[in-house]
């Protein structure tokens, strides 16, 4: 709504109103969303002469019947009793552009009613202290309203967060997925074992609405992720319905009251009955079905009746409404109170409310034929929907077929029994119903044949699913998550079929994974694993359930020793199977792991396993991979001229089908990381520009991918290189900053660990040595959680560096020392680990001879490797920190010979320094980091 120049407009439509309906609504809004007295708007309004109840109610009536013009469901102006008036929808002025009115499907909302009858004062309450409360639970028995009050709650705040609104339906759920049901409503990935801190991150970030919907059978772990959020995000609203409170800080209850009903009284009219909102709800309920339905007096007290006996109980008076147009008021009422009686026998400690929804329920089912009750029963084992042709295929056999079925479904739904939704038109069970219908098969001997009809359809669907292009997966099978659970639940029971339940869990894997829901993944392929016997050992189904989960294992915890554990089982299943496929992805797998500890020897055999594998296989993908892991390999171990020729093949060779079936099944990229690691290694042989272009072309193939480890990987190779090549560059912390916020983002650990080093190299850089030294041990343990160590001696040396520079030589080098740096390992930064202790060693007066060794051995190992930009640093250092004349003149014409094998980059800092050495323009006495991107003079005494 927005009013300027007293000319109000709702949405692009000018509202008319009269001069005195405008002033009345110019008081309102200007306290809008909270009570003004009649008094106040008499004296604002006819500040002269006054004025009476009546004409203000006159005017106010003009007012809501103008503002509903465009939105007749639309409630602008409460009547708060006894009280004033409020408007309870946000203004907005000309300036501000949009109507608040912008129904987007983001908000993630169920519709609500057309009309929510009898809750007008409710959800006005509600709105009201939980605008000022900010969190609110609605309490009251099973049927009584509280999703509806909920949902209509929701709809009207929608617009105070801009859209910012997610309703979460626990039902369906278990205790260890309630957190990650709410991380997965903000599209969190959910890639960790406690997915809470980045859910409060991520809450942190804008004001939020959350609507926790039937708390009830979690009210323990409902409680336990409301409270912390609640605590921590102060711009967080948090809305729960549960049939009890949830007993938390900063709760505040609100109990829903059951709808009004007439009292007993055999002379009601009724226009009187029809002030009662149970009366109304019925009326209108009958007229839905019947399609004209108008309450006379004479049957004014037997509807008065009705409404009584089921205590207002809003989905009671729902499902009698249903019967009326087939026995009229009169029978219905009869039939409902023997079937009542009956139903209450033997029931005296259930609660009242209990009771109560349980006789209507009851009396519901007794209304239909033998095949309705058949049909309806067996459909209780659905859950959170279903489609019309999967109830046909689970419930149809030899007693009600197809055709039966079919009449029987549209009939339930005739009768509200079951319900439509969504634009799949997807059928589906009230919970409460369907819970009733459950009791009903427990009770016949039907329960685990249709049980296993449902697992088996479910199994044969998600077969079906893994057989099409996997980038539909999350599309269409994810709604069908719900029935999954459900049939893997039932199958892991013991009643249930876990042979069964092994094949669901094998012909779902690929879906959890494609959705991201890679800790439900894990808990399902672990209950999978332990109900494997022989009979099932050693088959395909084992091979892709601890696949499946090794990856999961791998995501959430890193690369641990049980993931390494579990994809070893993993190949040696895949081998027996001879199945190429899985075995090239587990050794893939295992050769990360030797190559993230390091262990170049073991991941060189595995690479040159996965080659032989993919020669016998002929396939171009897999033959690109095994180059892609051994042109890797050979540049972490120093082998550059061997790496570069194996990534190139990979890069140049792939087949763009297979690379694309790895990215959607595992979530990862060979391409990316094959050019990120390219990138470096052009920079190592001396070719700054064309590692720049690399790095570029890696983070815009990874933006393209919707996954989170290939930007990870991208924006690790990215900032590690530019802080090589260009240390001072703005973009090099930029990048840091955005691989922090991305691999937090997804819990991505042992990258989240990563950029944190990266960052606090940055920080180090700028002076700060405490702040960055904690960054970058923060980094490191997250690494190390995550067996990530391939880094580490490197960030530790830069670490040391920078504190020497900032004139700190001592510590510097005792954070060197600490760190247990081999020197004598082969890796492809080693030479540049020998220069540091080379500057290091001369800022601690350790002697020129000394100083002299580190850097020859560095200019040694760098011919060796072929890294030209690393011998250009120790050249550059040698020349510097030389003193005779003799010697500084051959290590000048060293650095000379080096500096001549450029033929570009010479704006980055190495070339720039080592220009101003060969000028001359450096003399010692000065020490000085190559690639520091600082120079500082610091007094040291030479022992030459």
């Amino acid at each position: 709504m927005s009013i300027g120049n007293r000319l109000p407009t709702n949405g692009t439509k000018v509202v008319p109103l009269g001069a005195r309906a405008m002033d009345i609504l110019i008081v309102l809004v200007e306290q809008a969303n909270k009570v003004v007295s009649r008094r106040t708007l008499i004296e604002r309004v006819w500040p002269k002469r006054g004025a009476d109840d009546v004409s203000l109610r006159v005017h106010i009536s003009a007012l809501r019947k103008a503002l509903a013009q465009n939105d007749p469901t639309r409630r602008y102006v409460t009547n708060e009793s006894g009280r004033g008036y409020s408007f309870i929808v946000p203004i907005t002025s000309p300036s501000e552009g949009t109507s608040e009115i912008d129904f987007s499907s983001r908000s993630r909302l169920p519709a609500r009613l057309t009309r929510v009858v009898g809750r007008t004062h409710a959800i006005a309450t509600i709105q009201a202290k939980l605008a000022a409360e900010k969190f609110v639970t609605i309490v009251g028995p099973g049927g009584i309203g509280k999703t509806t009050v909920a949902v209509a709650v929701a709809h009207e705040m929608r617009s105070i967060f801009n859209e910012r609104v997610r309703f979460v339906d626990l039902s369906p759920l278990d205790a260890s997925l309630v957190a990650p049901a709410v991380a997965s409503s903000f599209g969190l990935a959910v890639q960790t074992n406690d997915v809470v801190p980045a859910l409060i991150d991520h809450l942190l970030e804008a004001p939020t609405l959350l609507v926790l919907d039937s708390c009830e059978h979690l009210i323990e772990e409902a409680s336990a992720l409301a409270e912390p959020l609640f605590c921590r995000v102060p711009t967080l609203h948090i809305l729960t319905t549960s049939r009890e409170a949830l007993r938390v800080e900063g709760e505040n209850v609100h109990e829903l009251s059951a709808l009004a009903c007439p009292p007993d009284d055999q002379a009601i009219s009724a226009s009187r009955a029809l002030e009662y909102p149970a009366i109304q709800l019925l009326v209108e309920r009958v007229r839905a079905v019947r399609g004209q339905f108008d309450l006379v007096d004479t049957d004014a007290p037997i509807a008065a009746g009705i409404c009584r006996r089921l205590d207002g109980i809003a989905l009671a008076i729902e499902l009698a409404a249903c019967r009326v147009d087939v026995y009229g008021l009169a029978k219905t009422a009869s039939l409902l109170d023997d079937h009542l009686n009956l139903s209450w026998a033997g029931r005296r400690t259930a609660a009242a409310r209990h009771q109560t929804l349980n006789a209507a329920l009851e009396w519901s089912y007794g209304l239909l034929d033998e095949r309705e009750r058949l049909v309806l029963s067996r459909l209780g084992v659905f859950s959170g929907g279903f489609t019309f042709k999967a109830a046909i295929a689970v419930v149809a056999d030899d007693k009600v077929d197809e055709a039966r079925v079919s009449d029987c479904v549209w009939g339930l739904r005739s009768k509200s029994l079951i319900t439509a939704y969504g634009q799949e038109s997807r059928l589906r069970l009230l919970d409460t119903t369907r819970a009733f219908t459950l009791q009903r098969l427990a009770e016949s001997d039907e329960q685990n044949v249709f049980h296993g009809r449902h697992a088996l359809y479910f199994s044969d669907l998600f077969k079906q699913g893994a057989a099409i292009d996997v980038s539909s997966w999350p599309k269409a099978l994810g709604i069908e998550v719900d029935n999954l659970r459900a049939a893997l639940n039932w199958a892991f029971s013991a009643g249930g079929d876990a042979k069964l339940g092994i094949e669901l869990a094998a012909a779902s894997a690929g879906t959890w994974m494609g959705m991201a829901l890679l800790t439900e993944c894990r808990e399902w392929m672990r209950k999978a694993i332990s109900r494997i016997d022989d009979v099932n050992s050693g088959t395909r189904q084992e091979m892709i359930i601890q696949s499946a989960l090794a990856s999961c294992m791998m995501f959430t915890g890193g690369m641990t020793e049980k993931s390494y554990a579990t994809w070893a089982k993993a190949r040696l299943l895949a081998e027996g199977l001879k199945d190429t496929e899985y075995q090239l992805v587990s050794l893939l797998v295992l050769w990360a792991h030797q190559i993230r500890i390091p262990n170049y020897p073991e991941a060189v055999e595995l690479a040159d396993r996965c080659g032989d594998v993919a020669e016998r296989s002929g396939d171009r993908g897999a033959i690109a991979m095994a180059n892609y892991m051994r042109g890797v390999t050979y540049h972490h171990s120093g082998r550059l001229l061997e790496a570069e020729g194996c990534l190139e093949l990979s890069l140049h060779r792939d087949d763009e089908a297979s690379r694309q079936a790895l990215i959607k099944r595992f979530g990862y990229d060979r391409k990316a990381d094959a050019l990120g690691v390219l990138a470096n290694l052009v920079w190592l042989r001396g070719s700054p520009d064309h590692a720049r272009r690399l790095n570029r072309m890696s983070i815009a193939e990874a933006r393209q991918l919707d996954h989170a480890v290939p930007l990870c990987v991208a924006l690790t190779w990215a900032s590690f290189n530019m802080y090589l090549t260009s240390p001072d560059d703005d973009e090099t912390e930029a990048l840091a900053n955005e691989l922090v916020e991305h691999a937090g983002k997804y819990a991505v650990e042992s990258y989240l660990g990563f950029g944190l080093t990266m960052q606090a190299l940055c920080k180090a850089r700028r002076g700060f040595a405490e702040e960055a030294a904690v960054t970058l041990y923060s980094g490191l343990e997250k690494l190390s959680a995550a067996r990530y160590g391939v880094f580490n001696s490197f960030m530790q040396a830069e670490l040391a560096r920078s504190t020497a520079a900032a004139g700190q030589p001592r510590q510097a080098l005792y954070i060197f020392e600490t760190a247990k740096i081999n020197l004598d390992e082969r890796q492809w930064y080693a030479p540049e680990l020998l220069r540091i202790r080379g500057e290091l060693a001369l800022g601690n007066n350790e002697g020129l001879a000394v100083c002299r060794e580190y850097f020859e051995r560095a200019l040694a190992l760098s011919t060796e490797q072929a890294s030209l930009s690393w011998a250009l640093r120790a050249a550059t250092s040698s020349v510097i920190a030389e003193t005779s004349v003799g010697r500084k003149e051959a290590a000048w014409k060293t650095l000379q010979t080096t500096y001549g094998k450029f033929r570009e980059g010479f704006d980055t800092f190495d070339l720039g320094l080592a220009k101003q050495v060969l000028k001359g323009s450096y003399s010692h006495g000065s020490v000085v980091s190559a690639g520091a991107g600082r120079f500082v003079p610091v007094k040291v005494s030479i022992d030459p």
